[in-house]
């Protein structure tokens, strides 16, 4: 009996597969799904040359050496791990190809064959994403893209990553540094003389490459200095303002931008902006980044990756063709007194309620789901208006028992989350599937006016989870706030939410890609807001109990062609079908098995 546990132990301790690359650069695929790479130094080497010959950048010395929990003196003796995503592209290559000898390339996407002889499971596509794109929150899109897959696999099962998701390393030579990606196609620049100096580019407009969706950026850190920091180097045609403030960072509203900016540049003691040139060096103040920019071993990081595996694990679709015996929820932001942000003279209210209007017509005519919505227009109800430019109204009500005639802003968004949960209660207790209702709140955004599309926000976990109610008269006064005045989220049910929540976003930014609508160029899909230095959930989707909720903002009005568009009834109308596509394509895909993402979690 001994024996046999020792054979067990030793069969588990060994890898999957392993990969000698060079005299110094050994691979091996763990039981548990890992790529992990050891270097061997040179004699005499230091941190920064094996960061050079391994990465192609001496300064990821700093990032090797922490993830090795090493001090500054590097010695022969030291067997060197260094993170597969740091390493030199064709490193990447080398060590796929001989891990995996299935593995292509086929018509710009990459083929993987998964190997997957560690037990009955295969590599989640977890891993996946984070080998072939850089970023495992990529899994979603993935999964897309092989709809016959379940989200475990199976020795032999073949994934398809595509072209727009993959890292440099596996999207061939002759395209690299050229292509640039369908979720970050080319954006345009502000028209700001000393941003475009600054961006190396001399035409207005001219088109600043940015991130494939997912594909994580080279960055550097010293951790070591006194105010940490990451190093970026900027690329052909990018600006600060865009490839440093935004992208890294996550801000989007102009005067978080500008705050962003003026602290960069005071940081790096930038003397004019319009001298730097590609290559240059900038240092971002590793507190400003965003999560999935922060070093791959950082508790934050850690947690927030985790806690999206847990989610992807928990969201549980359900199939409904045609959205047959779906409830859909549709709520248009702001309404009566309160126009929303404006700019030129268009008001947020006036547009996104057309699309909520068309939105509703469009599924009511095309599917067989039951459409309810938040608020209504006294005089015009839901009709839609065959011209471009809307005439404004000011008489919404938010439908609730009594009606509210929309006066107070705030009390008419915690009264639409009240009538939602109404809603939801109203159909659990006729017997539909809690997965087959949906809240989707349409609004327009006032954001950087160099950034264009729409954007998704979802409820993250961390920023729902307790108790919530509102104890006023003019709430109390509503049937729908006294049958259930206290919401109460789990931990479970908040990571439920966002998991269902993501995929619904997903899809119907896909939808809107699809369809050649503008998405924005940076994270479209967040799990909360950013600005003047806080982070929250819009309260619409914060208190809400429908798990698969959604805040849409169609697109930035603070940008002018964002406004002009919006002004089109064509604009409005492909908006509307690309929602309903979406959701369409949501209901339409299913997992046959509980995911296969919390596998590193749950080990």
């Amino acid at each position: 009996m001994v024996a046999v546990v020792m054979q067990a132990a030793i069969l588990c301790a060994q890898p999957v597969a392993t990969a000698r690359i060079t005299r110094e650069v050994r691979a091996t695929l763990g039981r548990d799904y890992v790529i992990d790479v050891i270097v061997t130094p040179h004699e005499g080497d230091a941190w920064s040359r094996l960061a050079k010959r391994v990465t192609g950048d001496g300064e990821n010395w700093k990032s090797i050496a922490a993830f090795n929990k090493a001090g500054d003196v590097l010695t022969t003796e030291q067997k060197v791990r260094v993170p597969f995503s740091l390493l030199r592209a064709d490193l990447q290559r080398e060590i796929v190809s001989t891990l995996f000898p299935n593995d292509k390339r086929v018509g710009g996407a990459w083929r993987h064959v998964v190997v997957g002889s560690a037990g009955v499971e295969g590599e989640s596509l977890w891993n996946i994403a984070e080998w072939f794109t850089g970023n495992g929150a990529n899994y979603i899109s993935i999964r897309k893209a092989n709809p016959a897959q379940g989200l475990s696999t199976r020795k032999g099962d073949v994934i398809i990553v595509p072209k727009e998701l993959l890292v440099t390393a596996f999207r061939g030579r002759e395209t690299e540094g050229k292509d640039a990606p369908k979720t970050a196609e080319v954006r345009k620049a502000a028209d700001d003389p000393v941003e475009r100096a600054a961006a190396n580019v001399d035409a207005p407009e001219a088109a600043v490459e940015a991130v494939a969706a997912g594909q994580q950026p080279s960055l550097s850190y010293d951790r070591s200095a006194p105010e940490p920091y990451a190093v970026y180097r900027l690329q052909k045609g990018e600006a600060l303002y865009s490839s440093v403030a935004i992208r890294f960072t996550g801000r989007v509203y102009s005067k978080d931008v500008g705050d962003v900016l003026d602290r960069i540049v005071k940081f790096n003691e930038i003397g004019d902006v319009a001298k730097m040139r590609v290559g240059y060096a900038v240092k971002i103040p590793m507190e400003l980044l965003l999560p999935e920019y922060l070093p791959a071993d950082d508790p934050e990081r850690l947690a927030r990756e985790t806690s999206q595996r847990e989610s992807a694990r928990l969201a549980k679709r359900t199939r409904a063709r045609g959205l047959s015996g779906v409830q859909v929820i549709l709520d248009a932001g702001h309404g009566g007194r309160d126009v929303g942000t404006t700019h030129d003279g268009v008001f947020e209210s006036t547009y996104v309620y057309d699309v909520m209007c068309r939105l509703k017509q469009t599924i009511e005519a095309k599917s067989a789901a039951k459409v309810y919505v938040t608020t209504k227009s006294k005089k015009a109800g839901y009709e839609v208006a065959d011209k471009d430019v809307v005439d404004p109204h000011s008489d919404h009500v938010v439908l609730t028992s009594p009606k509210y005639m929309l006066e107070d802003p705030v009390v008419g968004v915690n009264l639409r989350w009240y009538l939602a949960n109404s809603i939801f209660n109203r159909a659990m207790k006729s017997g539909t599937a809690r997965e087959k209702v949906v809240f989707i709140s349409i609004h327009a955004d006032s954001l950087h006016p160099s950034l264009r599309g729409a954007m998704a926000y979802i409820p993250g976990e961390r920023y729902v989870t307790g108790s919530y109610r509102k104890s006023e008269q003019v709430y109390l006064a509503r049937a729908e706030v006294r049958e259930c005045p206290v919401v109460t989220h789990s931990e479970k049910e908040s990571l439920e939410a966002e998991g269902l929540s993501r995929d619904l976003a997903e899809s119907i930014v896909d939808s809107l890609e699809t369809k050649g609508l503008k998405v924005h160029p940076f994270n479209p899909i967040r799990d909360n807001v950013v600005r003047d230095e806080r982070e929250w959930v819009p309260a619409v989707i914060r208190y809400n109990l429908v798990p698969t909720r959604l805040l849409l903002e169609v697109c930035n009005l603070g940008n002018e062609k964002d406004r002009s568009l919006i002004k089109t009834k064509r604009y409005r109308q492909q908006l509307a079908q690309a929602i309903y596509d979406g959701l369409l394509h949501f209901f339409e895909e299913q997992d046959s098995e509980p995911s296969m993402l919390a596998a590193k979690t749950t080990k």
